[in-house]
């Protein structure tokens, strides 16, 4: 009974992460804004990127946001409530639903906003790492799908590397982590990355 109870429990976590981060803020903002269908413009991305190619820094800066807090703010309150494993889980399905929301068909944004969102709950220097290489990277390039790329892919090995250091020689309490959440940011890092399979061609033609 108690294994019933708890894996029901399990369920409507991952329901209710999954449709909380598949909001389509990005899709909402357009069409309130323009009355219109942001999948036919630009880059065809429901993601921060492409409304500030077509709307705008400052809707961009907001869609960016929006993204960032519905998987931060879900992660967060499961944390508080269940505990850093169950965030986890959450933030996984929350950036999932961001990915793939059941109300564009499966077809949204490239989740680098909201990774960051759950990044920020299992390891707050980690998230800030990530956004200092993506500025700069941003700079050089002037692409901001060249700087996720190469942010993600180092905020990887960065934590697999805390991690190590972290179970075998000290105990860095200011950088959490479990290996769980080292699974949890793999598997999206592996998603996001195919997501962005057009950006790392063009990187790999610099």
């Amino acid at each position: 009974m108690e294994n019933l109870i708890f894996n029901q429990q399990i369920l409507i976590l991952i329901l209710v992460s999954y449709l909380v981060g598949s909001i389509p803020f990005g899709f909402l903002i357009f069409k309130f804004k323009n009355k219109d269908d942001i999948r036919k413009y630009g880059s065809g991305n429901i993601g921060a990127t492409n409304v500030n190619r077509l709307l705008g820094k400052k809707l961009g800066l907001i869609t960016l946001l929006l993204d960032f807090l519905k998987t931060f703010l879900i992660s967060f309150l499961i944390f508080v409530m269940f505990g850093a494993d169950a965030a986890s889980i959450s933030g996984f399905f929350s950036v999932i639903g961001h990915m793939f929301p059941i109300w564009l068909k499966f077809k949204g944004g490239k989740g680098v906003a909201s990774f960051l969102g759950l990044l920020s709950i299992i390891s707050w220097p980690l998230s800030l790492i990530f956004c200092i290489v993506w500025l700069i990277i941003v700079k050089y390039f002037k692409y901001s799908g060249t700087g996720a790329i190469i942010s993600i892919i180092l905020n990887f090995i960065l934590f697999k590397l805390v991690l190590y250091i972290q179970f075998n020689y000290l105990k860095l309490l200011w950088i959490p982590g479990t290996p769980l959440d080292l699974n949890v940011i793999l598997g999206l890092s592996i998603i996001i990355l195919i997501k962005h399979s057009t950006n790392f061609k063009n990187l790999l033609k610099k």
